[in-house]
Order: C-alpha cells, then structure tokens, then sequence
C-alpha cells in the first residue's frame, strides 16, 4: 500500500467560576458561551478589581486546544459588570453543525495578559446560536494580547501554558484541510478553582472514542491503524477523502491523467453506491517535501445508524511513475484494493437530524 501522508465539546452549558486575587477586593467571573458558525457569543458578569480585566479566546477543539478560531481578546470591565462579547472567526473560519469548539477565559492584569490570576475553559458543540444577554464593551486586540495565542496564558499555580494542547500522535495522514488526520492533543491544565463540575468530567463519557477531525473518513483507514475515524455521530458531516503523493508535481500531473478509481459506499442501506461530485485539489506541496493531490466526496450528515465501508480500488491507464517506484500495467504493483470500516451512531445531546442519508445514488 503507498503510505500517504496527510491530518468536541458538549452542548451549551453553563460553567461558573470565580477567582479571588486576594482577600479584598476580589474579582469574579461567570460566563456562558455559545458557538455559533462564523462567530462566538460569550456572555460574562462578575466584579473585577482595578487593574485588571478578562481575557477570552476560542478555539476549534475541546479545552482550549486545537487551533485559536479568535484572536485572544482583553474585555475591558471594572466593578460590577455585566457584558457579552460577540466574537467574530479568524479570516472567515466557519464552525459546522455538531462540530466543536472551547472558550478559555482568563482574569489577568489589563496590561500584561501572561500575568494570570485565573483561568478556565467552557465547551460547546455547534447547534442553535444566541443573542447576547448584555450589553457590549470595549476589547482590545493588540499587541501582547492578539495572534491567536501568540502570547500564551499561563496557569498561576503550575506554570504550564493553558489554551493550546501539544500533538503528542497522529495518523501521519495529511489531510486536504491542510491538516493530519487524527492528531491527538495533551490535556490542557484545568483551573485550579472551579465551582460546579470540570468540563473534562462533563465531556469524558459523551466524547469517549472521538477524534478530533469527526467524520473526515480515509478511504483506505483500514490499512493504518491510526487512521481509525473513531466515534461517529448523525450530526458529523461525512467527507470520504483519498490522496496520491509524487516527487514532483509533473509525476502527480501523470498520475492524475492516468489513475482509475473505483470507490464505493455500502451499509445496511446501500450497497457499493459510487461517490457523486468528487472533488479533485490542486496540486500542492507538504511538510515531507512530497506533491499531493487529494480526491474528496462531501456526503452531508443525516446518516442513519450502522455499519459503513468504503471500499477502494485503483488502477492506471499506463505506466506511471511517483519518482521512487513504478506503477501500472506490467509493473510489481498494478493496482490497489482497500477498504475503510467505520460506525455511525445517533449523537448523545439530542440534537435532530432527518436521518435521510444514505441516498440511492447518494448525493452531496
């Protein structure tokens, strides 16, 4: 098999906590935090002492990991407030429905955002925005305080850097996002105070077995065990990719012009349903010096319970050649046959969806 290398968290809910900078005066948060598809709502009140502020910022993974969908924003507040943040993606980012996102907000001083008093993160899955339930304020978004984590929040009592997570394995698939497939994130740290329940301790039975790309399915994850697409729900939108890499992007080009790809879809209620509208990518380079094209099928969500395959099959016109090895008619390696076994499963938070795919023919 050609080794391709390619790349949540519960409903809306209600996270209070409160942070004392010492015994008088003291400063409170309490937020609430809804993500939306082009922006997020943070909805904060509390009492803030002079000389400090909060700080918010989302990102497109659970606890604060993954990459930052904001800039890290300072919310101007003092004494007893009330205010909502309306929070727009960075450049044009979109969230789609079931998908998953965090907040991690943070009491630190109005001029430095690393010197934290406080922090801690709520998460949510994308169904139904909010409008906000206060007024809005001044935010700041400069120097020191913006780049999507460029300067880190550190937690007070460990010292570790909270809101990002390190990839600690992936799949070594890339992805056409730009992306790996599967990567696994280390925890970030929680807050040390918390007043009702962690969202580790909210997320952990619900999210168990999830990767963090959902839905994105390899053709061929049967042959890499990483590649595995985890969990999936009707809410995840399903898109069935596969790639081809070259030395150069003339050999991609040659591949392009001569590959034969038959890829089917079958379950309980299709069987070997080809895919409609797949879409062809430029050709691009990665992070392993190698030119890739990739192939993708968007399929939606809505798909009933069970068992899904996608099965793979490639041949060539001609000879063709990656640069390393030689492929087609006459050659050691002819063709390839592989296959991609995954579940899908009715969410857990009750969200509805019409449950009419798949379609024969199945369409995008």
């Amino acid at each position: 098999m050609k080794k391709l290398m390619l790349a949540l968290v519960a409903i809306a809910i209600m996270i209070v906590g409160t942070s004392f900078a010492q015994d008088e005066p003291s400063s409170t948060v309490f937020f609430f935090f809804a993500a939306c598809e082009n922006q997020a709502v943070i909805d904060l009140n509390g009492t803030m002492e002079s000389g400090f502020d909060v700080y918010v910022q989302v990102f497109d993974q659970v606890g604060g990991a993954g990459n930052p969908l904001t800039a890290l924003t300072r919310v101007s507040v003092s004494g007893e407030y009330q205010v909502s943040q309306v929070l727009p993606y960075n450049e044009g980012q979109t969230l789609l429905v079931g998908q998953f996102a965090s907040a991690v907000i943070t009491i630190a001083s109005e001029t430095n955002a690393s010197n934290v008093i406080y922090t801690d993160g709520i998460d949510d899955v994308r169904d139904t925005c909010i409008e906000p339930a206060f007024p809005s304020t001044d935010t700041f978004t400069g120097e020191g305080v913006s780049g999507g984590g460029s300067t880190p929040l550190v937690d007070p009592v460990t010292g570790d850097i909270i809101g990002t997570g390190e990839v600690i394995s992936s799949s070594g698939i890339f992805t056409p996002d730009g992306g790996v497939l599967n990567e696994v994130f280390s925890q970030p740290q929680e807050a040390v105070v918390q007043i009702g329940a962690r969202p580790s301790d909210i997320n952990q039975q619900n999210l168990e077995g999830r990767v963090t790309d959902p839905g994105l399915i390899f053709a061929e994850c049967d042959e890499y065990p990483l590649a595995d697409p985890g969990v999936v729900w009707d809410i995840d939108n399903i898109t069935i990719f596969w790639s081809w890499f070259a030395a150069t992007p003339e050999l991609v080009q040659q591949h392009i012009d001569n590959a034969e790809y038959e890829v089917y879809l079958s379950s309980p209620y299709v069987n070997r349903q080809p895919f409609p509208n797949v879409q062809v990518s430029q050709i691009v380079e990665r992070e392993d010096g190698n030119f890739y094209v990739f192939y993708v099928a968007n399929l939606g969500n809505g798909f009933r319970p069970g068992e899904y395959r996608v099965d793979y099959y490639l041949t060539w016109d001609a000879v063709i050649d990656d640069g390393y090895d030689l492929f087609g008619p006459g050659q050691a390696t002819e063709f390839f046959l592989s296959s991609c076994t995954f579940d899908i499963e009715i969410n857990p938070y009750g969200i509805q969806t019409d449950l009419n795919n798949p379609t024969i023919p199945l369409q995008q």
